[in-house]
């Protein structure tokens, strides 16, 4: 296909019908009336793609975000008994979403940058700071180890320094106090370390005996040949279980005087326990549509305070303790008041604190109503590899994303894309799964069990998406001057280079001013200038937005208020 005869928005509406609707992988994922309702959804945009990636990420979270649109509809008529109403998707406007941690910055209420001599990073952290030492980032060879490296049998292997690099350096044997004048150092020094470990040995190394995020780089070939990748092959973009209960009868959540048409999801309370992007994503999401979110960390819990800005819109931030006996008891109050629980931690860890997924369903068994659990991983909820640790660069690696999108700038080797897509797209997954979660709770009662994950969707976009045509992919990345990375690049470095192509290069078609709106936290007193949310209704029925401002961990006292509009619990 020519790049004259490429259209975006006609190729996501075209991958909404043959990649979802008509994916017979995905026929659990889609409204029974998906056909009617798709009517309702219409794209529009720049005809040319503008992200120099092969891989089609626009077509993918736009009709993804398609899919978002089919559950809000199938909810208007299932709850609030209103017929469907148009949604638009701006195929220009979706391709940020998968970026939009990296947009998002502090203003003053005009919407201008907020303390100018600094840089867009530095105006996030200095509301965001990272408390203690930095052992993710903190020095050269934390920050450098998140990347590819080569073996000694001339394999890849992403390494992943997770929130904590030490058990990763100390696992290849580099010294914790090592140090180097800068990253290119640093990345040299760790490549000489993982020369001498074969690419299995490596692998078992870390993920069975440190119990660390790493993968061998696959190609989709040999992923898909993988006993992981077969278990896995007929695996939906997520999962849903019914959990019967004689005495939890179909219901829906209880109102507010929020909810209705405008705020679809007002008075749903929505329990995270997650950190990082994906999980976050969901909840977010659902905060978007009113669901009210109370986000539980813990002390010494490490996490990545600058995603605060934004991926925390919409949620109260409690801290809970929960290897003391008082704290797993807030917590249990908090899940007796729940409709929906998001658990994005590795598998296994909130059942070694007690509090696994059926010790939850236990919890709730006495009340009239169930409850939705969603779980999200890296790997899949099925075959070998599931109980891993694992992030979105991890996934692109594992399921060969990696390894096509550097063979496509001309080197035979696996690069990072870049961008945290698959967490974002996952995200939006999750969206959608809980909404088609709860209308299935509100026909068939008790509770019901929502797995998703990473792969789910990077098997996706393999097997259903897929890259640009030749010359459409050649038109693209000539436009932004062949943009290559090499390998051992790592999103630190990638990233700033990336969006100085797309500011140079495609800047009149992403960033139009009307993608992005500024919003007020009450919270931490302060303006942000973000994403606006991607599905538009061009008549008004459905509001998006937060009903609350971002705050950082431990703002809010671990209860739900009485009042599900209020800024802050006390």
């Amino acid at each position: 296909m020519s790049p004259e005869a490429y259209s975006v928005p006609s190729q996501s509406a075209e991958l909404l019908h043959k990649g979802v609707l008509e994916n017979p992988n995905l026929s659990s994922n889609i409204p029974p009336n998906a056909h009617h309702l798709v009517n309702f959804v219409k794209f529009r945009g720049n005809a040319k793609p503008s992200l120099p990636i092969n891989w089609r990420f626009a077509e993918s979270i736009s009709s993804l975000k398609g899919l978002e649109a089919l559950w809000v509809n199938a909810l208007l008529g299932a709850k609030h008994q209103q017929g469907p109403v148009n949604i638009e998707i701006d195929t220009d406007h979706a391709s940020l979403f998968v970026m939009s941690g990296l947009l998002v910055d502090v203003v003053d209420h005009q919407g201008s940058p907020l303390g100018q001599n600094l840089s867009r990073i530095q105006r996030i952290k200095s509301i965001f700071p990272t408390p203690g030492q930095d052992l993710r980032l903190g020095t050269p060879h934390r920050a450098a180890l998140t990347g590819i490296y080569k073996t000694k049998d001339d394999q890849f292997y992403h390494l992943h320094s997770s929130l904590n690099a030490n058990p990763s350096l100390t696992a290849l044997g580099i010294p914790l106090d090592c140090e180097a004048s800068s990253i290119a150092e640093a990345t040299n020094d760790i490549q000489s370390y993982v020369a001498n470990f074969g690419a299995k040995e490596l692998d078992t190394l870390l993920n069975d005996t440190y119990r660390q995020a790493g993968s061998i780089c696959l190609t989709t070939d040999e992923y898909k040949a993988s006993a992981h990748g077969q278990l896995n092959a007929k695996a939906g973009l997520y999962e849903l279980s019914h959990v019967p209960s004689e005495t939890q009868k179909p219901t829906w959540w209880q109102d507010t005087a929020e909810t209705g048409v405008k705020r679809p999801l007002a008075g749903l309370k929505v329990l995270e326990m997650t950190r990082v992007i994906a999980a976050p994503t969901i909840s977010r999401g659902l905060a978007e549509l009113g669901a009210s979110v109370m986000r539980v960390t813990g002390p010494g819990v490490p996490d990545i305070y600058p995603l605060h800005a934004d991926l925390n819109w919409g949620k109260w931030n409690c801290s809970i303790d929960l290897k003391t006996e008082v704290g797993k008891e807030e917590l249990r109050n908090l899940i007796r008041q729940a409709d929906v629980v998001v658990d994005g931690y590795r598998p296994g860890v909130m059942e070694k604190l007690g509090l696994g997924r059926e010790v939850v369903l236990e919890l709730v068994k006495d009340r009239s109503y169930g409850l939705v659990y969603v779980r999200e991983n890296c790997y899949g909820w099925t075959g070998p590899w599931q109980g891993r640790s694992g992030w979105q660069q991890i996934s692109d690696a594992n399921c060969g994303v990696s390894y096509e999108y550097g063979r496509a700038t001309g080197n035979d080797e696996p690069v990072t894309p870049v961008f945290p897509n698959s967490d974002y797209c996952t995200g939006a997954i999750g969206v959608s799964g809980v909404i088609n979660a709860i209308i299935e709770r509100a026909e068939k009662g008790g509770s019901i069990h929502l797995d998703t994950s990473i792969n789910y969707y990077s098997q996706w976009l393999v097997n259903s998406v897929g890259t640009y045509p030749a010359e459409v992919w050649d038109d693209l990345w000539q436009r932004h001057q062949n943009l290559t990375f090499r390998h051992y690049d790592n999103m630190p470095v990638m990233i700033p280079i990336m969006m100085e192509s797309l500011s140079k290069n495609s800047s009149a078609e992403l960033f139009q001013p009307h993608f992005f709106e500024v919003r007020y936290s009450a919270a931490i007193d302060h303006y942000f200038k973000s994403l606006r949310p991607v599905l538009t209704f061009p008549a008004k029925e459905v509001r998006t937005g937060f009903n609350i401002g971002t705050r950082t961990n431990g703002h809010d006292a671990a209860r739900w208020p009485e009042d599900l509009q209020a800024e802050a619990v006390a």
